[in-house]
């Protein structure tokens, strides 16, 4: 009974990632393609080199992998397989057809490192390399993970200030209530229990005797969120909504209709070694996959230090990190992209320079929201201030562009240190100061955007 009830937990999971993956993949499927809709940065500089149509491979091969093991999950229920797994090893070449395809796409532009495809692709490693008690408890794992890196992430003075204000204030907006008589105060306590709801919630997942409350917990705070950022509060994009509604099937799969009934004081030795994280109990490609996973577990607490990016170490809605703010002059509004135009702020008074709204840009063309990371940003604007050098005659020398570098915020006072650069060539400079690339591609926005239109 207990392995049945494993295996049918095991292929729900898997029906559920690959069936979310097709429709967040459908949702976003521009970011996936080659597109001069909005600025591609690359993960390397020689990449912009290399044909664009590799994008049409990758986002191929993810499709295809996704609608495969979809079939071989759900294909076993309908035969009442009950005690063993479909074609293991071709399930196996679709999870690692779906990771490598995932990261060679990401090689391509940094913008597709959303973090709804980064835990689906890790997801998939999980689910088909390693042997099923051992994937359930990895897969929880990874799971509770991603609340506490997530709570933790917005334990700063900025999170309460900004972002965590905004979201009380569109899930009240959702329900009917008003706001505008409160206090700051009252919504930044308000905004300060978001992340401590989260780690609780994370923490109770943890153990066996709190994941019932736990779970109620998470459902209630994925409904919350939705209507904060649903048509009805913060009107977000519509992906975020799917994941969260896969958040909740997901939960009740793991911690809900699988989770009920004491375990069995008499655990064979078996059974304990399948379950065991330790890389001596493992071996093969189920030894990689564990590698890779437990990289993954382990790498976002680099994420203050600067050496790894904030999605990836599930900075979901985290304000603190560091940033880049385009502004155009006012006179050179015409001269950008006919897409970007309609996103561009009228300048304050006593100025001349507009503030260009690349995040709603980006979720207008691609329906995604734009890579938080200051590196892809910064080469977003370069690859704006590119398409207006085009447009502006050799001997103009009033600079038609500037950006606000903003660090990081501080934890206890969410205060940044802002630097300013004027002009294309001061801005291009500072892609050194990165790891990573921060050149985009060739970007024409103004002409083969129509292409895919």
């Amino acid at each position: 009974m207990i392995n049945r009830k494993l295996h049918l937990q095991l292929r729900l999971l898997k029906i559920s990632v690959a069936l979310f993956s097709l429709v967040l993949l459908g949702n976003t499927w521009k970011l996936w393609t080659p597109q001069t809709l909005f600025p591609q940065v690359p993960l390397f500089d020689w990449v912009s080199q290399l044909p664009a149509g590799v994008d049409w491979f990758t986002f191929a091969t993810m499709v295809v992998a996704s609608v495969c093991l979809l079939g071989l999950a759900f294909l076993p229920i309908l035969l009442r397989i009950a005690d063993r797994e479909l074609r293991p090893l071709f399930q196996q070449i679709c999870g690692g057809l779906f990771f490598s395809a995932f990261l060679l796409s990401i090689v391509f532009d940094q913008h597709r490192i959303q973090p709804w495809a980064y835990q689906f692709a890790l997801g998939y490693l999980i689910l088909t390399f390693l042997k099923p008690p051992r994937a359930i408890h990895v897969f929880r794992l990874f799971v509770i993970s991603i609340y506490l890196y997530s709570a933790l992430s917005k334990c700063d003075a900025s999170f309460v200030q900004t972002l965590g204000r905004q979201l009380a204030e569109g899930l009240f907006s959702a329900i009917g209530i008003s706001t505008v008589f409160w206090s700051k105060q009252t919504l930044m306590w308000i905004a300060a229990s978001f992340p401590v709801g989260e780690f609780l919630i994370g923490l109770g997942f943890f153990f066996q005797r709190t994941r019932r409350v736990a779970l109620c917990a998470a459902i209630g705070m994925h409904v919350c969120l939705m209507l904060a950022i649903g048509p009805r509060g913060l009107n977000h994009y519509q992906g975020v909504l799917i994941w969260n509604v896969y958040f909740i099937i997901q939960d009740l799969i793991l911690f809900g209709f699988f989770s009920r009934g004491k375990p069995s004081g008499n655990v064979a030795a078996g059974d304990l070694d399948d379950q065991s994280l330790s890389l001596k109990m493992v071996s093969g490609s189920e030894r990689a996959a564990l590698i890779i996973v437990w990289l993954a577990l382990l790498a976002p607490l680099f994420e203050p230090t600067g050496y790894f990016d904030h999605w990836p170490a599930w900075g979901l809605y985290a304000s603190h990190h560091d940033r880049v703010i385009l502004l155009i002059d006012e006179e050179a509004r015409s001269k950008l992209p006919p897409a970007l135009q309609p996103f561009v702020d009228s300048p304050r008074p006593l100025s001349r320079w507009c503030r260009v709204r690349v995040e709603r840009w980006s979720l207008a063309e691609l329906g995604a929201p734009i890579y938080p990371q200051a590196r892809f940003q910064l080469g977003v604007a370069i690859a704006v201030g590119k398409s207006l050098e085009q447009e502006t005659e050799p001997r103009e020398q009033q600079p038609q562009m500037k950006i606000l570098f903003e660090g990081a915020a501080q934890r206890l006072t969410g205060e940044r240190k802002i630097s300013e650069y004027t002009g294309l060539t001061q801005i291009e400079r500072q892609t050194n100061r990165f790891w990573l690339n921060a050149e985009p591609r060739p970007f024409d926005g103004a002409e083969k955007s129509n292409l895919f239109r």
